[in-house]
């Protein structure tokens, strides 16, 4: 068998790939099947924004007692946002909680390689809204790629907003 080329290593999400964008076409085109670089960095953005955008099981039911079920699809999600302010946010728990729900939700990110960080910038920060920095590896054949990414989440109403810096640096 011959050696599978970059690109054919690159295959679309689960989700992407059960989902039937053309219904009256039989057969899928090559590019349906694989995904180019770009399209994966834009499938992931997508997919976090999704992740850090749902409201898990744990803003109405206590987990404490099922650890399994805390990480589990069943609480797939990130606690509700809306209605805090900066001020009152408990930054280094944010952050790890962020962090676990990555490792937990994205598979194509590499556990190890997930680093999220607040931005403590007073142009970028205000009483209700926080701007984080997220950092990892997203796995790709030969090698793993970098991705950085600008969290910005509305405190007000709980929206969070993910734009990738891969190609802009820090700053």
């Amino acid at each position: 068998m011959a050696e599978l080329t970059q690109k054919e290593r690159l295959q679309p999400s689960l989700l992407d790939r059960l989902t039937d964008n053309h219904p009256d076409k039989k057969n899928e085109s090559r590019d349906q099947r694989v995904l180019s670089i770009q399209k994966l960095r834009k499938s992931v953005l997508r997919d976090l924004e999704w992740l850090l955008n749902t409201v898990n099981l744990t803003a109405t039911q206590n987990l404490d007692d099922y650890p399994n079920v805390a990480r589990s699809v069943l609480n797939y999600g990130v606690p509700d946002f809306a209605g805090h302010t900066a001020s009152s946010v408990d930054v280094p728990a944010l952050e790890r909680l962020l962090r676990q729900a990555i490792i937990d939700f994205e598979p194509r990110l590499l556990k190890n390689s997930v680093r999220v960080k607040l931005l403590v910038a007073e142009s970028r920060m205000s009483h209700n809204a926080m701007t984080f920095d997220i950092e990892g590896e997203l796995w790709a054949e030969p090698v793993p790629l970098h991705m950085y990414m600008k969290t910005e989440i509305d405190l007000e109403i709980g929206s969070v907003t993910v734009s990738d810096y891969s190609d802009r640096g820090r700053g």
